[in-house]
């Protein structure tokens, strides 16, 4: 029993086995328009999520002022009355991370940190939407766009 082998001439391939350098420049132009799409919100993401972060620090840290403020009748230091009780500033969050934040706290204006104080957070990178988010003991929360200008009502998203 003999075994015939057939023997089929060589046909050209109608189909390619890779990617074109049209089509793999063409699939790279999409991912780089996607990735610029995204960068602004995934900024605008941490920085939401960072002056979230400010924001509790500030809570934390004036509810601190308040309880020294129970006992001492006011919010001033006891070896200091000009001064905030607490240490100050105070980096948010606190290393080994980086900061992106720093609690002040100082006397509202025009009055003595008997009656008000208010904590500050200003951030390390520039935020041009909330710049410093300011906490008043009086329960208002403001924002210091510019040291030039007093502090206005916090922007809506801050």
């Amino acid at each position: 029993m003999s075994i015939a082998m057939t023997h089929r001439p060589c046909l050209p391939r109608t189909q390619s086995s890779g990617f074109s350098l049209v089509e793999l420049m063409i699939t790279l132009m999409i991912v780089v328009i996607l990735a610029a799409m995204a960068l602004p919100a995934w900024r605008q993401h941490f920085h939401r999520a960072w002056r979230m972060q400010a924001r509790a620090e500030a809570v934390t840290a004036m509810l601190a002022l308040e309880r020294h403020a129970l006992s001492a009748s006011t919010f001033a230091s006891a070896l200091d009355a000009t001064a905030p009780a607490g240490h100050w500033p105070r980096p948010v969050p606190a290393p080994p991370a980086p900061v992106r934040h720093w609690l002040t706290a100082t006397s509202c204006a025009g009055l003595d940190l008997s009656r008000c104080v208010e904590v500050r957070a200003t951030p390390t990178f520039v935020d041009t939407r909330c710049g410093t988010l300011v906490l008043r003991s009086t329960g208002e929360w403001l924002s210091l766009l510019t040291a030039a200008n007093p502090p206005a009502r916090t922007p809506e998203g801050c």
